[in-house]
């Protein structure tokens, strides 16, 4: 079984804002529905997904941030043999965030917090904003997601890791694309931090391997930032990384169903 925890609900065919382009042949033009977001994971060699919204609705307006994130409740609610759900946050509506977070857990039954996005809603990762949320995450007994892409983020997290040892973290992205040997050690020392090799990441040479010689497969994730990459492709890497079954294994699913409390 392999679990990507890293996916995003597209709402449409070529999303195009600040920092993000894509165009996924295994789509349709324009908008996209359920089911076909459900068909790309049924035909992929990915079983499940856990998604937030994509950057379009993660914000300007608290409105904007609810709506996101009940249309990542319909599919999962179409769909729960395949997925399950992120709580899409705005720091800038800390009120409405807190609220959202307590009624996406307890009333629809989301898994975690996040992608939070401080490169899309321009926030600091260790704001006084983001600390209220990971102490309301703490209180929900809920995982975080932090998008990390560039050191401010990822020495942010660590920050937050060290405030937080009963906060349970991911590091998205390996820390980035051009960082990810920074992002790693960062977060080396915090046993409350896993990171996953969503996006570009897990196709750059060594990136993947470190991790996990560095951190142990216990703390790596699964992930593919779908739709920016490929599911396949992802799939293909973890399979063919050169791990131990049972370091994949952990990899693939068991980290994400223990982290999360999944059920399967």
């Amino acid at each position: 079984m392999i679990i990507d925890i890293h996916g995003h609900r597209p709402g449409r065919q070529g999303l195009d804002v600040p920092g993000f382009q894509w165009r996924l042949t295994s789509l349709p033009d324009g908008d996209i529905s359920p089911d076909d977001v459900a068909r790309i994971l049924r035909e992929s060699a990915i079983d499940r997904m856990i998604l937030s919204p994509t950057a379009e609705d993660m914000g300007p307006t608290a409105g904007q941030m609810r709506s996101g994130n009940r249309r990542v409740a319909e599919l999962v609610r179409k769909y729960p043999d395949l997925f399950y759900a992120y709580c899409s946050v705005n720091p800038h509506y800390l009120p409405e965030s807190l609220e959202e977070m307590e009624y996406t857990v307890h009333e629809l039954g989301f898994v975690g917090i996040g992608e939070i996005c401080p490169h899309v809603l321009d926030f600091e990762i260790d704001s006084r904003e983001v600390r209220a949320i990971v102490e309301k995450a703490v209180e929900l007994d809920v995982p975080l997601n932090i998008h990390s892409s560039e050191p401010t983020h990822f020495r942010g997290l660590a920050r937050l890791a060290k405030e937080y040892p009963t906060a349970r973290i991911v590091m998205s992205h390996l820390g980035g694309f051009r960082f990810w040997r920074d992002g790693i050690a960062a977060i080396e020392p915090f046993d409350n931090v896993w990171t996953d090799c969503s996006a570009w990441v897990m196709c750059t040479m060594g990136a993947f391997e470190t991790a996990v010689t560095t951190l142990g497969a216990r703390r790596v994730l699964f992930g593919t930032d779908f739709p920016l990459c490929e599911l396949d492709m992802a799939a293909y890497k973890l399979q063919h990384s050169g791990l131990s079954s049972a370091d994949r294994e952990r990899v693939a699913s068991k980290n994400a169903i223990e982290l999360f409390r999944l059920a399967l």
